[in-house]
């Protein structure tokens, strides 16, 4: 690695660290993780959850979609038409998740995927879903560890990392995501 290389990962890695103590030092940051119907439009959720800084469930549940669950999908999370039936739509839970998420700071493995999921489903409520006004700033705990593990991508900067410990549950992996943070913040491999 070229010194000037070496130099920008450092900083990368020390601004992952910072992040991470500053999240765990305020407390005020929820986790959030889903499962969806998968990747070809139109995207729902299938399954939210989202967990506090103690890793307290604030929210936890299954959501019946109304377009079609990818079979690929499927063998990720599990979940079936058939499965997700009794479970209620999105627009039953969405005051529940913005109680979940109200007044703390967002942070999401792949922020940008479930934001323009989030966004889409909130959208589908029309008048409903702008009553509640903004949210706070959604942020990728993705990127940050990316930055933190340092590996270079072909494309420039750094190569996403998959999330380990996760159970391709929501609630499984927004707790990984939670315990994610707590490394970054532990700093191993600083020198």
């Amino acid at each position: 690695m070229r010194a000037h290389d070496l130099r920008r990962f450092q900083e990368d890695h020390a601004s992952s660290v910072a992040w991470a103590k500053s999240l765990l030092d305020s407390g005020g940051f929820c986790v959030f993780d889903s499962e969806t119907t998968g990747l070809k439009p139109p995207v729902q959720f299938v399954e939210v959850a989202v967990v506090d800084a103690d890793a307290r469930t604030r929210f936890e549940g299954t959501v019946r979609p109304v377009c079609r669950i990818e079979s690929g999908a499927t063998r990720v999370h599990g979940h079936t038409a058939r499965s997700l039936a009794g479970s209620p739509p999105f627009i039953e839970v969405y005051p529940d998740l913005l109680e979940a998420l109200y007044g703390r700071t967002v942070i999401v493995y792949n922020a940008s995927y479930d934001r323009r999921v989030w966004d889409t489903a909130v959208r589908s409520l029309g008048a409903r879903g702008a009553l509640a006004g903004e949210l706070p700033v959604w942020e990728c705990a993705m990127r940050r560890y990316a930055a933190y593990i340092g590996e270079t991508s072909k494309r420039g900067g750094y190569r996403s990392q998959k999330l380990t410990g996760g159970d391709h549950s929501a609630l499984g992996d927004a707790l990984a995501t939670l315990r994610l943070i707590e490394e970054m913040a532990a700093g191993p491999g600083e020198e």
